[in-house]
């Protein structure tokens, strides 16, 4: 037995080796075909899959016939699309007997490895659009459609790039699993230790300094892992004894460490896997993606600073002494050569490089760069574990942009979202802000259990196309239901990263999702302001002057936003200077100079009130232990 699981666990590394070495080929030598490059990627991420997750049930853990079968399976139907799709282009008609039961064999493959990784959710909703696809002809009303027969339904999701390997498959086979990998690199030079140091050194003397520490490097820890969970239990290791020993509140710790890696979903340069796909879906450079980024991002962590260093004035903490804090002098010194692929990273995208071309280089570099030093070397042995790691951490995406494909490829072939659109105009009375609302709710409530990226796919194409039809701009659509896609993450009452955060500070993880969800709040809101001022994406017709109003008067609004729900500004502030700080800075991250100046008034009200109504005492500003 011990022979057996020896054996299966050397095949499995060997082949994820191979499959990111496939990877590298390709993002530095030139793509393959669409469907050749995404079946091959398939079948060297679902192999694995089935013996890394094995079946649950009385054998759970223990990799089994069925396992072997279904992994068997894969690589089967996987091998023989590759080998055959170019040999008959009249085949999707009339399908032979083999590319039917291939066909089948895939189908069953992609959702079982989606159970399996995701969980029954995704897996229920394709089944639901298979069950639609069938059953068209006897469904009432708008949704009706011809129907399809399964044969001809099965060559169709198999066999073209509308289905299991439509454009999620794609952006998984290329772009997702290339940044993956280049994590992967990062982590293994130790550059992910020198973002702890150098965020603790800059941030270490702030009264929340331990709380800043949290913030910055899971903004940076973004670079090496899109995901919030993983982020959560690299950063918080470090980050909450340190909180909890400088006399933070547990759950208001538990709760930043949270909505800060959900943070690094949506944080240039390297984003969640959503984000190369509005990329693939617009057509445009990954640097144009880039761009639109920054702006919501900086307002994104501008609030969470404010909500740490106001819990921090409430408590009465203390930064740090410089004699405990690490040198950051000394760690740019040993190791801050490893920031060069990440400079050159963002140099090469400023420049217009492909996205591809951009990781494969940075990798490169990555691997040279690491020799300088014996403590940072990447061996052989550190190789292996990077091109192995990088591929492991690619398998879960993959799966969801498998079964994501059955999805698209089922409303394809439907027109579906065609239809769906029109309902969502009906609904929202042709009223984008109501369209923009019902969106967000649909965005919120899949992500009561599936991943953001699953959410982002099916969004993309039942909702987005409405709402460029009703005038808004496709970046600001496509980052919409991207934004809402990722803070899933921190939204009860399925909360994922505010659990691993609870998990961790040994807080209950109802309250801290709740606390996640009122100290993330900008984050809610910022989407809703992007979308009405596109000046805050760097896009659209704006002036450079509109462009810097749009940008200071948000910023502004978020500080006082943050203020009225936190109710601290260097004392606790009444009720009613709450709302008056609340409205004013909602209101700035609106466009139109009216409703600034409205807001301004409010603010202005906000401060008389606060000179009379609120509490003494209490400290002023971000401070440092002097």
């Amino acid at each position: 037995m011990e022979d057996k699981k020896r054996i299966t666990d050397a095949v499995v590394r060997w082949v994820m080796i191979g499959s990111s070495l496939f990877t590298l080929y390709t993002a530095g030598f030139g793509l393959l075909s669409a469907l050749t490059q995404r079946s091959i990627h398939w079948v060297f991420m679902s192999f694995p899959l089935f013996l890394l997750f094995p079946m649950i049930g009385k054998n759970r853990g223990k990799v089994t016939w069925m396992d072997y079968l279904l992994a068997a399976g894969a690589v089967a139907s996987g091998i023989y699309l590759t080998l055959t799709w170019g040999d008959d282009p009249l085949r999707l008609g009339d399908p032979s007997r083999l590319d039917t039961a291939m066909g089948l064999i895939m189908i069953i493959v992609v959702l079982e490895g989606s159970r399996r990784t995701i969980g029954m959710s995704l897996t229920v909703i394709a089944l639901l659009f298979l069950a639609y696809a069938y059953f068209g002809p006897y469904i009432p009303g708008a949704f009706r459609h011809k129907g399809f027969d399964p044969v001809s339904l099965i060559s169709f999701l198999y066999s073209t790039t509308e289905g299991i390997y439509s454009l999620p498959m794609g952006t998984s086979a290329t772009y997702i699993i290339i940044y993956v990998l280049f994590g992967a690199f990062l982590t293994q030079s130790g550059a992910g230790r020198l973002f702890v140091d150098l965020a603790h050194a800059a941030t270490g003397r702030l009264r929340s300094g331990p709380a800043q520490t949290t913030i910055m490097s899971n903004a940076l820890m973004g670079i090496i892992s899109g995901s919030p969970v993983a982020n959560v239990v690299t950063t918080g290791a470090f980050a909450m004894p340190l909180m909890k020993e400088t006399g933070y509140p547990m759950i208001t710790a538990a709760a930043l460490l949270a909505v800060a890696a959900c943070g690094s979903m949506f944080t240039p340069p390297v984003m969640g896997a959503g984000a190369f796909m509005i990329a693939d879906y617009l057509a445009v450079p990954y640097g144009d993606v880039v761009m639109a980024a920054v702006i919501p991002a900086a307002l994104f962590y501008l609030s969470i600073v404010i909500f740490a260093d106001s819990t921090a004035a409430r408590s009465g903490l203390h930064g740090l002494r410089t004699a405990e804090l690490p040198d950051w002098k000394n760690a740019l010194a040993q190791r801050g050569y490893l920031l060069i692929p990440i400079i050159a990273l963002v140099i090469f995208i400023v420049m217009g490089w492909s996205a591809l071309k951009t990781a494969f280089w940075c990798i490169l570099l990555m691997l040279v760069i690491s020799w300088i030093r014996p403590e940072t070397r990447m061996n052989f042995s550190k190789v292996l574990s990077a091109l192995e790691t990088g591929s492991r951490d690619n398998l879960v995406i993959a799966a969801a942009c498998a079964v994501s494909g059955i999805i698209v490829g089922v409303d394809a072939a439907t027109g579906l979202s065609v239809k769906l659109s029109s309902y969502l105009n009906a609904l929202s009375g042709n009223n984008p802000v109501m369209a923009l609302i019902l969106t967000m709710f649909a965005a919120l409530v899949l992500g009561l259990s599936l991943p953001p990226t699953p959410v982002y796919i099916i969004l993309a194409a039942l909702t987005i196309p409405s709402l460029i039809a009703m005038g808004i701009a496709p970046m600001a659509a496509h980052f919409f239901v991207f934004y809402y896609a990722c803070i899933g993450a921190i939204t009860p009452p399925v909360a994922l990263a505010a659990y691993a955060a609870s998990g961790i500070a040994k807080t209950d993880p109802w309250t801290t999702g709740w606390v996640a969800c009122r100290m993330g709040l900008v984050s809610y809101i910022v989407p809703f302001a992007f979308v009405l001022d596109p000046a805050l994406l760097l896009g659209g017709k704006a002036s450079l002057t509109s462009t810097i109003s749009s940008i200071v008067t948000a910023a502004a609004g978020v500080v006082f936003l943050c203020y009225g729900v936190e109710g601290y500004f260097r004392r606790p502030l009444s009720l009613l200077v709450r709302i008056f700080f609340t409205c004013g800075g909602l209101g700035l991250m609106l466009p139109g100079p009216r409703i600034k100046l409205v807001s301004l008034g409010l603010i202005g009200l906000g401060f008389l009130a606060a000179r009379f109504l609120s509490s003494p005492g209490g400290e002023e500003g971000i401070s440092v232990n002097g």
